[in-house]
């Protein structure tokens, strides 16, 4: 039995010295089989561990966010404002602490503006177990003591989320 199996072991080096092609086809042939293997780990299966109820608590919670930021009104702002912060995380936390204590808070309180947003449609576009995308539809009125007559504005917003202990937390929103 040892015979033989050193006989296969020299035949199969004498193939690969006589063969060296056949060789670099064998390391290439594995080398794509893993490559494949990773990208479908990465990008496939990451997807299809998130679930349906990832999913809907992702949407839901860059929905809720999106009105929390773009909703608010002189008389509350400071209400409004901590509802806005308690959806966001990270450094988009500190920027719009910033924004509103700098630009937001003095207009709106000087000229009375007023805004209400309405999420009209909203998908989520990547989902990871700890990272999401939405793509949201926004339609927003806003009125102030200049202007008193409501001006609504349609745009979109892609809303990144990052999974926080067991809730969603926006973690930018950019304008599409």
């Amino acid at each position: 039995m040892i015979t033989t199996a050193r006989a296969w072991l020299g035949r199969a080096l004498t193939f690969l010295r006589a063969a060296p092609g056949a060789v670099a086809l064998a390391v290439s042939t594995i080398a794509v089989v893993l490559a494949a293997a990773t990208l479908v780990w990465s990008q496939y299966l990451p997807d299809r561990h998130t679930g349906d109820t990832n999913s809907a608590a992702a949407l839901a919670a860059a929905k809720d966010g999106t009105v929390a930021l773009l909703t608010y009104a002189p008389e509350t702002l400071d209400r409004d404002f901590a509802s806005a912060k308690s959806h966001l995380t990270g450094d988009f936390l500190t920027y719009y602490g910033q924004f509103t204590d700098q630009i937001v808070t003095p207009a709106a309180r000087s000229k009375s503006v007023k805004t209400s947003a309405v999420v009209v449609r909203a998908a989520v576009s990547d989902l990871r177990p700890e990272a999401a995308t939405v793509l949201v539809f926004i339609n927003q009125t806003t009125t102030s003591s200049e202007k008193p007559e409501p001006a609504m504005t349609a745009s979109s917003v892609r809303v990144a989320l990052t999974k926080v202990e067991a809730s969603w937390l926006i973690s930018s929103f950019d304008p599409v």
